[in-house]
Formats: structure tokens, sequence, C-alpha cells
């Protein structure tokens, strides 16, 4: 088993779906981190199923998802803060287990393993936790293996 931080939690506001993502947006730039963002319709349901083909296993489907998804560090998984139309913190995998009735919602944790980065980024990444906590997701829960 690896070091890693489990998370989930749910926006106190909804509105302020654009606010986390810009602020996450610009912490991402400022440390020069890859970053992708979602902007999917909420108003469509999603329809994810996980396929196999010759290169592996996919996603495929709309997933209705806003938010940001960046690598603090190389050595270090992707953090993920992308939100349903609920506000539920949610990830791809998590988001298509639960629609094919594998997973119930309040046993979805997103994951990022810090095992491979420094302990200073892991460290980082639970300071990250408490602001956001603080500001945005008030009932934000963290799981850390460290």
């Amino acid at each position: 088993m690896g070091v890693s931080l489990h998370y989930r939690g749910k926006l106190a506001d909804i509105q302020q779906v654009k606010s986390i993502c810009k602020e996450l947006t610009d912490i991402a730039t400022s440390m020069n981190s890859p970053w992708v963002s979602m902007d999917e319709d909420w108003s469509q349901s999603a329809n994810t199923r996980v396929t196999a083909t010759e290169y592996g296993t996919q996603i495929v489907g709309h997933l209705p998802l806003k938010g940001i998804q960046f690598t603090p560090n190389p050595a270090c998984e992707p953090l993920r803060f992308l939100f349903d139309s609920e506000g539920n913190l949610r990830d791809p995998m998590s988001m298509t287990m639960i629609l094919e009735g594998s997973l119930e919602p309040e046993n979805a944790w997103i994951s990022v393993k810090t095992q491979f980065s420094s302990p200073e980024t892991h460290v980082w990444i639970v300071g990250l936790f408490k602001y956001l906590k603080m500001r945005y997701i008030p009932d934000l829960e963290v799981s850390d293996e460290g």
C-alpha cells in the first residue's frame, strides 16, 4: 500500500464552483503545474460506462462534472476537484461506479497518492485541504495514510 490522501465533501454553495476553480487554476499556474479543467453540462444526465479497448479500459459517455485537476508535483498523482450538479466532489471512476450501481454515493472517496513525491508535497496538499474546508467545502473529510 502506498501513502495516499483520500477525500470527499460537498461545496457549501454550488454557485462557488467558478470561484474555487479560478482559485485552484491560479494556484496550479503559479506552481507551473499541469492542469485540466472540466466544464460539462450539468443539465444532461450522466451516461458513462467502462469499456475495454485494445489500449486498455476507458470511460466513455457524458460526465456532468465541473472543476479542475492538477498535479502539484511530477511524482504525485493529480489532485481532482471535480463537482457534480449537487456540489459533491467526484472523480470520473467513482461517478461511473455510482451510475452502474456498484458504489453507493456516500462511499465515494477521491484519492491522491503522494508516496513517490516529497513529504513537503504531502504536507502542502494537507494544508490546501484545510484551506478549502475553511473557504468552500465545510464538510470536507480527509483520511491521511501518512
